[in-house]
């Protein structure tokens, strides 16, 4: 009867007996400027910058997981080891706190990854996971093999790489160069000097700021491209589709290069030029459209 009621007990507790995370808070001091490098390779790493000259990190690990947190002021690095060797096997989730003008790497594989209120660089690469970062970092670099890209407010240089999965980004400005296999590519507000924007399969929206001279390049295979710009908007443009229509609403319509072609092309200059724009699609239409 005794045995009963403890193996009923063990059920009711259910994944707090069975998961067996272990709480982690430690702290320790860093630059203003300092260099952070975060590793955890299953789970959820969340990075927050802030007021204060330290590095916190918080969280639960995995059964079987130990964190190494270490190095100088200058350069610290937080990473989540595995007892068994097998660090994917260990599902962990960090929140680190940094100093606000760090710089962080982060590095996951089956690990959502979100950063926020950092100005230093921004670099996190992930396979199986979504990566998220906001506010006015300096350079970016994300890359997601299947998981979503969402990049606001960064600036100078933003480099956002997709394959399996949606990339956007909002309010940002610099230089861009983003790309996506097969998901959508959205860029919204902002002001960009140059803009390099690819997609295989999925489409590509382009309604943001560029400047005088700004150069904005889009490539597609599959999936229309549709550009927004102000109807006082100088530029010169140049527009190719191997198979799609062209709708121009800052312009000439466009032709077909022979009457053999399935595609058109089209070039023209807009107010009184200055930035220049070049399309080119393999199968998919392309919207020129006034805001």
């Amino acid at each position: 009867m005794k045995r009963a009621a403890f193996v009923l007990a063990a059920v009711l507790a259910g994944p707090a007996w069975l998961a067996a995370d272990t709480p982690v808070d430690q702290k320790r001091p860093a630059a203003p400027d300092a260099k952070v490098s975060i590793e955890n390779l299953s789970g959820s790493v969340k990075v927050t910058g802030w007021s204060q000259a330290q590095v916190q990190v918080k969280g639960t690990l995995g059964e079987g997981a130990e964190l190494s947190f270490d190095g100088p002021e200058q350069n610290l690095k937080v990473e989540v080891e595995a007892e068994h060797g097998n660090p994917m096997g260990v599902k962990s989730d960090l929140e680190v706190f940094v100093p606000t003008g760090a710089s962080v790497s982060i590095e996951g594989f089956q690990a959502t990854i979100s950063v926020a209120g950092v100005a230093g660089s921004v670099s996190a690469e992930t396979v199986n996971g979504s990566i998220t970062q906001t506010g006015p970092a300096k350079g970016v670099e994300l890359h997601s093999v299947n998981g979503a890209i969402d990049v606001t407010k960064a600036g100078s240089r933003v480099q956002a790489e997709a394959v399996n999965g949606p990339v956007t980004i909002r309010d940002a400005s610099g230089d861009l160069e983003a790309s996506t296999v097969n998901g959508k590519l959205l860029v919204t507000g902002g002001s960009y000097d140059r803009a390099k924007l690819e997609s295989v399969s999925g489409g590509v929206r382009f309604e943001a700021g560029l400047s005088p001279r700004a150069t904005l390049g889009v490539e597609s295979v599959s999936g229309p491209v549709d550009l927004f710009f102000p109807a006082a908007f100088g530029a010169e443009f140049s527009v190719s589709t191997f198979s799609g229509d062209i709708v121009n609403e800052l312009g000439p319509a466009a032709e077909k290069p022979n009457k053999w072609s399935p595609g058109k092309e089209l070039s023209f200059t807009s107010g009184s030029g200055g930035a220049r724009v070049t399309v080119e699609t393999l199968s998919g239409a392309v919207n020129i459209r006034k805001k």
